[in-house]
């Protein structure tokens, strides 16, 4: 009897050490379970928030300026808000009403369009040219790269030698007998080449080369500081990296342009500047000034093949050398016939340049360089160009360079940044006066944006985390 009764003992204590075992795994396992429960709550509440403020951040840049993407293909955000007052403030309530909490969101870096010499602006244009065009179109383009630089330093070269021309000019000139002078300097007609050449030089281009049944524009936005010089605001923070690679960039600004601004042959009388590119290239607040700009560098550039090529033609020289021999008959001087020959061959090269300016100004083109056959301006004529005998003719080329085209090429010796910021001044001055937005202004105008949120999940959790954006 005794026997069975410590057997029953012992099996009681058996059991009960597996019961204990049972329980603490049972334990470990609920702990185990409840931390996986706990971790998914809150990482399912983080997602929520993450969610909340990434529609929200998408909701605030779905309302970027329609009038700004109509016109100029562009997203911006109107930081302002129709209101011409930019704040923070106005962003984190727009946010709150789109779901974000107000108070948990903080802008931690943002770009506006002008940021960085336009360099926003810029990343926009090429975003444009890429979805317009298709990527491969773009780098077919861009082969044209190394074309465009020679062309460039070709030009440079022309301005450098435009100097030269210049300075020698004006030595030659003062080696001249000062008879006529008080006339030249009155501005009355002469019979002296080298006076006509005085007198052209004081004479205003515009008058003696743009056709006088065409209305010139004197519009001004005088007293309208643009954001190219006013003092403007910049972004803060650091943003991702974008738009480094510069290839291209010229040949998306040339394109950009030529479809979105106007020129003087192809002009609109609601803007509030008529010859758009020509204020990229002359940065003055008036049509007629800028205007005239263009047209004075378009005849330097044409100056110096054209007298380069005078140089060339031996036809020519000789008839200038003919000339400079009465002329210096007259004045008694034999020993003045080569340099009075090479004040004539420069008037000459310059007489041609005008002529060649009134066939752009008409929408004509001209050859680069000038041959026996296009050559257009004889030496009897350049005794009457710019008085009341002369003729005014304007016949072009069917091949050659237009107006167009030389644009471009004063586009290319500017620089680009002075070239971008004058493009957001047009857009501006278009936007506030001729698409009815007064409020616009490009350095409030926002391109991209980081949001750093710092939430409460619930009692000793928060969580921080960024949110970014940007318009492509």
């Amino acid at each position: 009897m005794a026997k069975w009764i410590s057997k029953n003992v012992v099996r009681r204590k058996e059991k009960g050490e597996i019961t204990v075992l049972l329980s603490l795994f049972l334990l470990l396992l609920l702990i185990f379970v409840m931390a996986i429960l706990e971790s998914a709550s809150i990482q399912i509440a983080k997602n929520i928030r993450r969610a909340d403020v990434e529609r929200a951040v998408e909701s605030v840049f779905a309302e970027y300026q329609k009038e700004l993407l109509r016109e100029y293909d562009i997203f911006a955000l109107d930081g302002t808000y129709e209101t011409g007052s930019y704040g923070e403030d106005k962003i984190r309530k727009r946010l709150g009403i789109y779901g974000a909490v107000e108070d948990e969101a903080e802008i931690e870096g943002i770009r506006f369009l002008s940021d960085e010499n336009g360099r926003e602006f810029l990343i926009q244009i090429k975003h444009y040219m890429e979805n317009r065009f298709g990527i491969d179109a773009i780098e077919d383009m861009t082969q044209k790269e190394e074309e465009i630089k020679r062309q460039e330093e070709e030009i440079k070269k022309y301005e450098e030698e435009q100097e030269k021309n210049d300075q020698m000019l004006d030595e030659l000139l003062e080696q001249m007998p000062e008879e006529g002078g008080a006339d030249a300097a009155d501005g009355e007609e002469t019979d002296n080449p080298l006076e006509i050449l005085q007198n052209l030089k004081r004479k205003a281009i515009a008058e003696m080369v743009l056709p006088r049944d065409k209305k010139v524009s004197g519009k001004t936005v005088r007293g309208m500081d643009g954001v190219s010089v006013r003092e403007k605001r910049e972004g803060k923070g650091s943003l991702p990296a974008v738009g480094e690679d510069s290839t291209g960039e010229r040949l998306y600004l040339l394109t950009y342009i030529s479809e979105h601004f106007e020129t003087y042959l192809k002009t609109d009388e609601e803007r509030p500047l008529e010859y758009e590119t020509e204020y990229l290239i002359a940065g003055q607040t008036e049509d007629m000034e800028n205007l005239k700009i263009v047209l004075d560098k378009i005849k330097n550039i044409r100056f110096v093949p054209n007298y380069l090529y005078l140089q060339s033609d031996e036809e020519k020289k000789a008839e200038a050398k003919a000339l400079a021999a009465v002329i210096s008959t007259l004045l008694a001087n034999p020993e003045l016939i080569p340099v009075i020959q090479q004040g004539l061959l420069a008037a000459w090269a310059y007489g041609e340049s005008i002529m060649d300016l009134r066939a752009l100004a008409a929408g004509k083109k001209v050859p680069a360089i000038k041959t026996k056959e296009t050559w257009k301006l004889s030496l009897s004529n350049l005794l009457k160009l710019g008085t009341s005998e002369d003729a005014g003719t304007d016949s072009g080329e069917d091949d050659g360079t237009d107006y167009e085209d030389y644009l471009k090429i004063l586009l290319l010796m500017e620089k680009q940044d002075t070239i971008t910021m004058r493009m957001l001044d047009l857009i501006e001055w278009n936007m506030q006066m001729r698409m009815d937005c007064p409020f616009f202004q490009a350095d409030a105008c926002v391109t991209r944006m980081k949001i750093q949120s710092r939430c409460r999940l619930r009692s000793g959790v928060s969580y921080h985390f960024s949110t970014y954006y940007e318009y492509r």
